[in-house]
């Protein structure tokens, strides 16, 4: 048997060892089969019993994880409800059958297609991940045409590799609890498959490419979803490694849990709040397993990605409603869609642009596009009568934008009242600084708004002027560069000083260093990728507040990012010689 090693990328951390259980691909395989126009109406009828048994599958799916992983996990199988609805989809389908006298199966493959090709036009990753929510129930309902029962794998726990994973394939299949770990060719980790095996704790790498083609069901696996390494057929000493790096981990595991629990606080008992970064519902329970006192960031642009038309108010509502009751009491913010530019909005049918990343991109899209975001501020507002829900607005550039917001906004709260329907008459008011322009105007902002957001990765971006994506300047790209540092010392110091919340919900946040250097300044709201608060929260609960804030102003003197890394890190070891220890999930 050959040993061979494999990366990808790790979505779930721990360490399985197993025998692999290779799945095959779910794949639409009709032929166009014509009928004659006297059975049109039978075919649709055949198509409409297909859609009922999916949608007892569906809710039987979601009461299966609700009791499995809790109820946010579930919510996906209320978004496949809602496209299983969709008007648009639903006549498509009909349209197909009826128009080309066709077959359902061959309806189902032409949507299917189309679905991919608009999907696949869009260059977010995470954006592309939500096409396999429309191939999911197109495919249970294909599956329904013909009636077939899928055979139940027995022999004991396995480790599960595919090509891919939909996202009621793994909602099933992960539940049933004999998978001790998952290996994808595709995916990534805001995919449902990685936010599930998270929640379920199931050791999972995805991205490798060719996993599939390189194993055989009863080969040896090792899956490391901390490292995002697949090793085939193992040597006994490579075994023995990864056996004591299992232990390693399931003890840090253990400590991270304890962690979680412990109070968000420095030596010196200054208070701070590690809050997370999330774009599905259904990861809040795992958020606050790990210490998430919090969202401080919720994106809501998966919404627009569900169907093939754009979301109505009570999408919105249903999905704002339960996002508020899962974190109550604590916050939940609510980011406005943040689409335009690379991130294509296929029912808007923007016309590209020559320089997306300075183009028409969210505020400017929102405001263009009035009836739309009309309809998300009144789903939000409607969901805030627990009062735990904040707006906030992204890619603020001038103050007459927040001028603009602040009149649309109680517009509607006068519509709310007049119609009586409840909401938090003081829900928060809040934009994200990630345009330099917008930073220089952090004194005036201040003034109109309840809180800030400070979007590190996208004013690092545009202060340095780079792409961090491109090869060729991506070394420039440094979040300790001096410029950046003076720039959100700024920020915060303004902020803080005018009274105002101030939240960090850029990449800066869950860096150790970074995060030191953000509380130097002042910084008490840190919001990151809840995989990250645990590290987060175990190195600002090692320090006093008061040296790291003497250390962070020497720093400021640098004149390298270089030059402010060494500085910071010599100077903290020497006082808290265990703040920077590594653990086994980092």
């Amino acid at each position: 048997m050959e040993f061979v090693r494999l990366r990808g990328i790790a979505v779930s951390p721990g360490v399985a060892m197993g025998r692999v259980r290779v799945t095959e691909p779910l794949v639409f395989s009709a032929q166009r089969e014509s009928i004659p126009p006297v059975r049109v109406k039978a075919e649709r009828a055949r198509l409409e019993q297909a859609v009922r048994r999916t949608r007892r599958q569906l809710s039987l799916l979601r009461s299966k994880i609700k009791k499995k992983a809790g109820q946010d996990h579930a919510f996906i199988f209320d978004a496949h409800l809602m496209i299983l609805e969709d008007h648009t989809l639903r006549s498509n389908l009909d349209r197909i059958i009826a128009t080309e006298k066709v077959k359902a199966e061959w309806a189902l493959c032409q949507v299917n297609a189309k679905y991919r090709r608009i999907f696949e036009s869009l260059d977010d990753d995470a954006f592309r991940q939500r096409q396999l929510d429309v191939y999911d129930v197109l495919a249970k309902i294909y599956r329904n045409l013909k009636q077939k029962r899928e055979a139940i794998a027995a022999g004991g726990k396995k480790i599960l590799v595919a090509h891919d994973l939909l996202p009621s394939e793994a909602a099933g299949r992960l539940s049933r609890g004999n998978v001790l770990g998952v290996a994808l060719d595709m995916g990534g980790p805001t995919s449902h498959v990685a936010i599930l095996a998270r929640s379920l704790n199931i050791p999972t790498v995805v991205g490798l490419h060719d996993v599939t083609g390189q194993v055989k069901n009863g080969d040896t696996l090792i899956l490391d979803g901390t490292d995002g390494e697949v090793i085939i057929n193992p040597p006994p000493a490579v075994q023995r490694e990864f056996e004591s790096k299992k232990q390693r981990y399931d003890n840090y595991r253990l400590e991270l849990h304890r962690l979680a629990k412990m109070p968000s606080l420095t030596l010196d008992r200054v208070r701070f709040t590690p809050m997370a970064n999330i774009e599905l519902p259904e990861e809040i329970a795992m958020a606050q397993s790990l210490g998430a006192e919090g969202v401080g960031l919720f994106r809501s642009e998966f919404l627009y990605l569900q169907s093939a038309s754009l979301p109505d108010e009570d999408d919105h509502y249903r999905v704002y409603s339960q996002l508020a009751r899962s974190a109550y009491p604590a916050p939940v913010c609510i980011r406005t869609i943040d689409i335009g530019g690379e991130k294509a909005l296929p029912q808007l049918k923007i016309e590209q642009e020559r320089n997306p990343a300075l183009g028409l991109r969210a505020i400017r899209l929102c405001l263009k596009n009035r009836d739309m975001f009309r309809i998300q501020l009144r789903a939000i507002l409607r969901a805030s009568f627990l009062r735990n829900i904040q707006l906030l607005v992204p890619m603020i550039t001038e103050i007459e934008e927040v001028g603009e917001v602040k009149l649309l906004f109680e517009e509607i709260k006068t519509e709310l009242r007049a119609e009586k329907v409840r909401f938090d008459e003081n829900i928060p008011l809040g934009v994200m600084i990630e345009v330099p322009a917008a930073a220089a105007l952090t004194d005036l902002l201040v003034k109109e708004v309840d809180f800030l957001s400070i979007g590190t990765n996208d004013l690092i971006q545009y202060c340095l002027a780079v792409d961090r994506s491109n090869e060729f300047v991506a070394y420039l790209y440094k979040p300790l560069h001096p410029s950046v540092l003076r720039l959100v010392k700024f920020i915060i110091e303004t902020a803080v000083q005018a009274g105002r919340r101030v939240t960090v919900c850029g990449e800066m946040a869950a860096d150790p260093l970074s995060a030191l250097i953000l509380l130097g300044f002042g910084l008490r709201e840190f919001s990151m990728n809840p995989i990250f608060i645990p590290r987060i929260k175990r190195m600002l609960r090692a320090v006093e507040f008061r040296t790291v804030r003497r250390i962070v102003a020497q720093a400021m003197d640098l004149r390298t990012a270089q030059e402010v890394e060494e500085f910071v890190t010599e100077k903290i070891l020497a006082r808290y010689p265990h703040a920077f220890l590594k653990g086994g999930a980092e």
